[in-house]
């Protein structure tokens, strides 16, 4: 298994796609950085007491607003209680703080998604495309193994790509505010709202290893989604497609879960782990526990759905 596997890490790799999948991931995770510092910067720029009353009088605009979002009503208010408990505490917002521009760049995730997408989506059609499969078969491995290990292979792709992502964003934010500002940072608090809509202190640092140790599930979650359709219809276009499309319309989902409670037992429902971070799930009784729960069910499903018919299938020439 282990050899089965070394050789399909060996296949990705070497690959020019994958090269390729890499250097945009670099140049994006420098890009969001770039603009996340840009951002948070504008947010502290000046007197920092009165750029938190402007955000007091601009999220209240909001609120004022008749057909916003559950979702961005919450976020609304959670600004405002964070900014008014700085003012009466007397607490300014993080400055040149590596972790915190790493904590609000999470849109990195979504890029993962899919160039991982890409990669699960051809590993098994791409057999069928190129003739191979029928040469893997006949070897001494059962299918299942023949499978698992594209699996596996595909998942520590993912795992290496977040790594790398995150990898490129914490030495530009480094060089951006300095070397060594991780490492002086480290020990930083800033203010989040709990699990039971209390403000509290807490290691930013944790939060963030947090957050994206969390977006391991739904890069899963999509990957499992990917490689499963282009097992069982062999077409790497239609796997990309189909799992992009429920990536984008999976946004939209969020925000619909906070209206239709069913909905929440679907994967792109609980595909935002950030949101958890920031006490912005779509709806209450939805906790993190939750979530991973529901991910791991919809993976387990859907790769014993391709596994079951890999076994079966008849493999000609």
């Amino acid at each position: 298994m282990i050899n089965l596997v070394k050789n399909e890490l060996m296949k990705i790799f070497s690959g020019r796609l994958t090269k390729i999948l890499f250097l945009l991931l670099i140049i994006v995770a420098v890009s969001f950085s770039v603009f996340a510092k840009i951002a948070i910067n504008k947010e502290t720029a000046g007197n920092w007491r009165t750029g938190q009353e402007q955000i007091i009088e601009k999220n209240n605009g909001r609120l004022q607003v008749a057909d916003l979002s559950p979702q961005l009503q919450a976020e609304a208010k959670n600004k405002v209680a964070i900014a008014e408990y700085r003012l009466k505490n007397n607490i300014a917002p993080q400055e040149n703080n590596l972790w915190y521009t790493l904590l609000h760049s999470s849109g990195l995730f979504e890029w993962v998604v899919i160039f991982t997408i890409i990669i699960a989506a051809n590993i098994v059609a791409r057999e069928y495309t190129d003739g191979t499969m029928k040469l893997l078969l006949i070897r001494p491995h059962s299918r299942g193994a023949i499978l698992f290990s594209k699996y596996t292979a595909v998942v520590i792709y993912a795992v290496f790509s977040l790594i790398l992502t995150i990898g490129a964003a914490y030495i530009t934010i480094d060089i951006l505010y300095g070397f060594g500002s991780g490492i002086r940072t480290l020990g930083a608090a800033e203010l989040f709202i709990n699990s039971q809509g209390q403000i509290e202190s807490l290691n930013i640092f944790r939060q963030c290893v947090k957050m994206y140790c969390l977006d391991i599930f739904p890069i899963m979650s999509y990957v499992t989604i990917s490689f499963a359709v282009s097992t069982i219809l062999k077409s790497s276009a239609v796997a990309v497609g189909s799992s992009l499309l429920l990536m984008i319309l999976g946004n939209s989902m969020i925000e619909a879960t906070s209206k239709l409670a069913w909905l929440k037992f679907l994967p792109f429902a609980n595909s935002d782990m950030s949101l958890y971070i920031f006490h912005l799930q779509p709806r209450e009784e939805m906790t993190i526990g939750f979530s991973v729960s529901v991910l791991l069910i919809y993976i387990i499903v859907l790769f014993g759905a391709s596994f079951a018919i890999f076994k079966k299938r008849d493999v000609s020439i």
